[in-house]
């Protein structure tokens, strides 16, 4: 009776590294799919407005709303996975403002070759992705936008640009940062 349940020990050990690694590979192949689920069709979007907290914000306005339209199977390629709006109000002072109007989320190629391509940004976050992207005024600098895939379906993004140190510089070569929280929802965001 020892024999027969020695070699059923001896075979589990045998083939115990086989299923540890066919079961890493199935969780990383099920990982890779998993982003899938954030695309976006025609009738939907991520919509959302931007933290109010001042420490999160710098060069925007209290009342931006953002929409994102995105295919996640793309997020790797060469090619733009997806578009960001933006939206102001008109204010007394000021008229109705869009930062973006379907500005690309532009591949940084080289990040694909570098460690900050694999950035973490704590709990809660399946995937975290950097791209560049260009307002809608023309001599307006580019930005960064980090995009973080959220485990509860949401997906925030954080738009950066260092900017000038000139005090007079203009609007569009100002320092910006502002993260923003999206939902998907129905339709167009309402703008």
């Amino acid at each position: 009776m020892h024999t027969g349940r020695a070699r059923k020990i001896g075979k589990r050990a045998r083939y115990g590294p086989f299923f540890a690694q066919l079961l890493a590979a199935g969780t990383v192949l099920a990982g890779c799919n998993d982003v899938d689920r954030f695309s976006t069709d025609a009738q939907h979007a991520y919509c959302g407005a931007i933290t109010l907290g001042s420490p999160f914000r710098e060069g925007l306005s209290p009342r931006v709303q953002m929409r994102l339209t995105l295919d996640a199977t793309r997020l790797d390629g060469d090619d733009a996975p997806g578009r960001l709006w933006t939206f102001e109000a008109a204010t007394e002072t000021r008229p109705e403002r869009r930062l973006f109007d379907g500005a690309a989320l532009r591949p940084i190629r080289p990040l694909a070759h570098d460690p900050l391509s694999q950035f973490e940004m704590g709990e809660g976050r399946v995937r975290n992705t950097i791209f560049a992207v260009s307002p809608s005024e023309p001599l307006a600098e580019a930005m960064l936008a980090f995009l973080s895939l959220r485990s509860d379906g949401g997906v925030e993004v954080r738009l950066v640009r260092a900017g000038s140190e000139d005090p007079e510089a203009d609007e569009g070569r100002r320092p910006i940062f502002g993260m923003f929280s999206l939902v998907r929802r129905e339709g167009q965001c309402g703008f």
